[in-house]
């Protein structure tokens, strides 16, 4: 039985340093705006509104107790930075990938048991984060043999894109083999939209 799709229209905020209700679609909102967040970071690093001068002052993180203090770093450089924001973003999309997996198995189950029309999106999410898994820093698709075809992605009625997972075996990943960053983001806003709240 599929579960009931949610009203989108109401707003989902995400969960912020453990606090927030914990819903299927306040995870995907959190992934979503975590992704976002590093992306937006990238861009203001690579259009030079942030500068590497940000490692030259001291930085205390509150921890509960007597507190952290990051000191100045005065040799980083625009490529440190650039380098620090290309890993936020690599590391978010690892994350959005565990979650959004997840989130779905918890909701409608593995997937080969889901809607054949969710099939192909599902295999293609889970194949995502199992690049992920042993090294968030250098991912390679890992992709099992029977899941070595190409997997026509629809995102309800809508053909996002032919995942071809014959020939990733292996092979580092690349936004254009899930069909870019922008396909990456219309599939966690469409599931956003299916889970429930």
């Amino acid at each position: 039985m599929r579960p009931k799709i949610s009203n989108p229209s109401i707003e989902v905020r995400p969960l912020s340093n453990g606090t927030g209700i914990e819903t299927p679609r306040s995870r995907i909102a959190t992934a979503q705006a975590t992704l976002s967040l590093a992306i937006r970071l990238n861009s203001e690093v690579l259009a030079g509104r942030i500068r590497s001068t940000i490692y030259q002052y001291a930085v205390r993180i509150i921890t509960g107790g007597p507190g952290l203090v990051v000191p100045p770093d005065y040799s980083a450089t625009r490529q440190d930075l650039y380098d620090g924001t290309q890993n936020l973003v690599l590391i978010s999309l690892g994350a959005s990938a565990l979650i959004l997996d997840e989130t779905l198995d918890e909701v409608f189950g593995k997937p080969d048991t889901d809607a054949h029309d969710r099939i192909a999106l599902r295999v293609m999410v889970n194949q995502l984060r199992n690049a992920f898994a042993h090294n968030p820093w250098r991912p390679r698709w890992t992709v099992w043999p029977k899941y070595r075809s190409v997997h026509r992605v629809m995102l309800g009625e809508i053909h996002l894109h032919d995942f071809d997972a014959i020939d990733l075996n292996g092979q580092a990943i690349k936004p254009e083999d899930v069909g870019g960053m922008e396909s990456w983001v219309k599939v966690l806003q469409y599931c956003k939209r299916i889970v429930p709240e």
